[in-house]
């Protein structure tokens, strides 16, 4: 009973200890105190081989051996219960069962709500994903060393380059900006980057992979982190390449627009300028016509009116001569008449009446000159006539108290300075109308420059032609041989000048600075289609606020379709 006891206590004993060690290997990791159960372990051990000694000491009776196995397993039972009350606080502290299934409950709670969360932001990351790959506008994320981490398919259909193309990369690293687009664009990456501009847009032009240009809109913004550190930067891009092209286009239609109504409104103004002088042209050339028979007839007969009252002043001499003494009735009407008065005076009225007719016929030769209705067509004229007899016709403007300047009006001075020029091919009528045009305007300028003559030296002007009187209003007009080609004729004025402001726009149609009523704005615009347009020649102006003002017309002395024909 022994022996069979004690084999089957110790048989227990030895797989006790075999379980436990095999349980804490397995579970090693989880298993709370595995050197207690390791240590209970070698305490049952012990148990065991204490009973296998009892069955040996039954034939052999070694109780030292025994006694030594009771004394290992005395040390290693103190050792457990020393462990046990070691252990024992904390092991208190364990939760129990009902705390573990709450705190499992609770814990299955929170993994519910997160793996419903994680399903949130999964599906949030997915819209957003959708949106980001399906944009109209590319997406391209940088990080704070405007290193590119994003970089969305958009992006690849603008530019493209794939995303592995270009991510990690900065701008700098391909050719991807244009060059004189450089610096705007590193201003603003600059003013994204020291945060004093956190959303900005710049549209600047980009490569695209293939070399071309694109033009494109980037709307910038900066995300920063709680601590106001920059973390990146996103920048969402709209490629505007056919809205800038339409619009370019949009601007050269409309700049083509604005010339073809300028060229309409010039066209018009010349046809009814023109529709004005050729009738004011035939009005002068039927009243030059009408007034110059009669003053011909006036100044031919004058001639003989001189010699017949020559005749009969010598006859009164011989009279007197023989016949001092007359009767008393001749007497008296000699006395009435006031003869010797007469006799002084009358050939004074004749020459008076002759230099009249003569300034008639000169008068009616100028508007005949400047209207040459009989000259329409090109042909070679002498320049300076085509000027004395536009002088001629604007005489009464330079003449002072002739009732139409203004009070305190001392006249105009007209210097001229004639080269020796060739007969020049021209349409005559039409080249004196711009030269009267440009005097008439410089007589307006000096006549609204109450009393106010330009202190400069003419030289300030281009080539400008001798020098001014300075006391008076004086226009100079100069001509001259530019080269065999061209000849030049400068009309210039000691004025107040004209301003930048005005010059840009003088030979626009309908453009004036004149009072409502006093001028039409079409003068200089037509002289400028009659020199340029018409004649192939020049007309600039030369003037500065203050310094005068100086028109020079150049003119070929050949006209190309004449040469042509030749």
């Amino acid at each position: 009973m022994h022996v069979v006891s004690d084999a089957v206590i110790g048989f227990c004993y030895y797989s006790i200890p075999v379980l436990i060690t095999y349980f804490v290997r397995k579970r090693l990791q989880d298993i709370p105190y595995p050197a207690f159960f390791l240590l209970f372990a070698a305490f049952i051990l012990c148990c065991g081989t204490s009973h296998l000694l009892e069955i040996w000491t039954l034939w052999y009776p070694h109780y030292w051996l025994s006694g030594a196995i009771k004394a290992v397993t005395a040390a290693v039972s103190l050792a457990t219960v020393l462990m046990i009350f070691h252990i024992m606080p904390s092991a208190m502290a364990l939760p129990s069962p009902a705390q573990l299934e709450e705190a499992n409950r609770l814990l299955a709670a929170e993994i519910q709500e997160r793996q419903e969360a994680e399903a949130e932001l999964m599906q949030a990351h997915q819209t957003l994903k959708f949106h980001f790959e399906n944009t109209p506008l590319a997406v391209v994320e940088w990080d704070s060393q405007m290193r590119i981490n994003r970089w969305s398919q958009r992006a690849e259909k603008i530019w493209g380059w794939r995303a592995e193309d270009v991510l990690h990369k900065q701008p700098s690293d391909w050719e991807f900006i244009y060059p004189e687009d450089l610096p705007e664009v590193t201003k603003i990456i600059n003013h994204l980057l020291d945060g004093s501009q956190p959303r900005n847009t710049i549209a600047n032009r980009n490569y695209k992979k293939d070399g071309s240009v694109v033009h494109c809109e980037w709307y910038n913004s900066v995300l920063f982190d709680d601590e106001g550190k920059l973390v990146s930067v996103l920048s969402l891009v709209q490629d505007v390449t056919q809205r800038v092209q339409a619009e370019e286009k949009l601007r050269e239609k409309t700049t083509e627009l604005e010339t073809a109504i300028s060229h309409l409104q010039r066209t018009q103004a010349q046809l009814i300028q023109s529709e004005k002088m050729s009738s004011l042209g035939q009005l002068v050339a039927g009243i030059a016509h009408e007034i110059n028979n009669p003053v011909n007839f006036i100044y031919a007969n004058l001639i003989h009116t001189h010699q017949y009252l020559d005749s009969l002043l010598d006859l009164l001499g011989v009279y007197h001569k023989y016949y001092p003494h007359p009767g008393t009735e001749i007497q008296e009407k000699i006395e009435e008449i006031d003869l010797e008065y007469l006799l002084l005076d009358l050939p004074k009225m004749i020459y008076s009446m002759r230099s009249g007719a003569e300034r008639i016929r000169s008068i009616v030769t100028s508007l005949r000159t400047f209207s040459r209705l009989d000259e329409s067509d090109l042909k070679q004229v002498d320049i300076h006539s085509g000027i004395d007899s536009a002088l001629m016709i604007i005489q009464h403007r330079l003449t002072p108290n002739n009732g139409q300047q203004k009070p305190g009006f001392t006249g105009i001075i007209v210097m001229k300075e004639y080269g020796d020029l060739p007969e020049v091919e021209c349409y005559p009528s039409q080249l004196n109308q711009a030269i009267i045009n440009i005097i008439n305007n410089a007589i307006d300028a000096l006549e609204e420059s109450q009393g106010f003559i330009a202190e400069c030296n003419p030289n300030n002007l281009a080539d400008s032609p001798g020098s001014f009187p300075w006391s008076l209003p004086t226009i100079i007009i100069k001509t001259k041989v530019v080269d065999a080609q061209r000849v030049a004729i400068d009309i210039a004025d000691n004025g107040p000048g004209i301003p930048e402001a005005v010059k840009q726009r003088m030979f626009d149609p309908f453009f004036t600075t004149k009072p409502v009523g006093k001028g039409t704005g079409l003068g200089l615009s037509i002289s400028y289609q009659i020199v340029v347009e018409k004649h192939q020649g020049r007309l600039e102006c030369f003037s500065t606020p203050g310094q005068g003002t100086q028109f020079t017309i150049e003119l070929p002395v050949q006209q190309k379709l004449s040469a042509l024909a030749g």
